[in-house]
């Protein structure tokens, strides 16, 4: 086998092993503020009423409760309004957003893995968590279909680099024997030339 073909050969694999790491390390690199959406927030004196107002224009199931200095003090569903509010007959002019919110909001740093996250979901028994920075200020927002979202993402994302290892590592075993065809040619040609010479 000659100095190039082993060359090619040697090569091919590290170079395969390289990539499939690199991506890899792309796939199960996704942070929160990969995958989070943009959040709709209010502060704690807001009305309910303007609350519902925000939430429906901009098609949200939630509304994050922010104090002055915009860090996260609470969070209002549209089941909340529903509940705390509508259901008990209040006035929604006059509810303030304070009175109805969950307050000690489960928060994710924007660093945190995707697997923090999910976990944190599951643990907590919510499906929405805000993602803030180190300063606990607003960044946006992950829910469970941004989760789902990601899991697709990346399994296509697999799929498509199963698909190229498998048309990298046949074309490596082509070559591999491809090489070891032409290297048994040379030995039998060099022993019919050893016969004709020697015979």
């Amino acid at each position: 086998m000659s100095a190039q073909s082993d060359k090619a050969v040697d090569i091919a694999p590290k170079e395969l092993t390289k990539k499939l790491y690199a991506y890899i390390t792309q796939i199960l690199g996704l942070k929160a503020y990969d995958v989070m959406h943009e959040a709709i927030f209010g502060y704690e004196d807001m009305t309910v009423e303007e609350a519902s107002k925000l939430m429906d224009s901009s098609d949200a199931g939630e509304l994050i409760v922010l104090s002055k200095d915009k860090k996260v003090i609470g969070i209002v569903t549209d089941k909340d309004i529903v509940r705390r509010v509508v259901a008990k007959g209040l006035n929604p002019k006059e509810v303030k957003l304070k009175d109805i919110m969950t307050k000690n909001v489960i928060v994710a740093l924007g660093e945190a893995d995707l697997g923090i996250v999910a976990n944190l979901m599951h643990t907590n028994n919510v499906r929405r968590i805000p993602v803030v920075n180190k300063m606990g200020k607003l960044l946006g927002i992950v829910d469970a279909r941004d989760l789902a979202n990601a899991l697709s993402a990346q399994r296509e994302v697999l799929n498509r680099i199963v698909a190229g290892l498998e048309n990298q590592l046949a074309a490596i075993a082509k070559e591999i024997e491809e090489a070891r065809k032409k290297e048994e040619m040379e030995k039998k040609e060099e022993e019919e030339k050893e016969k004709r010479l020697y015979g």
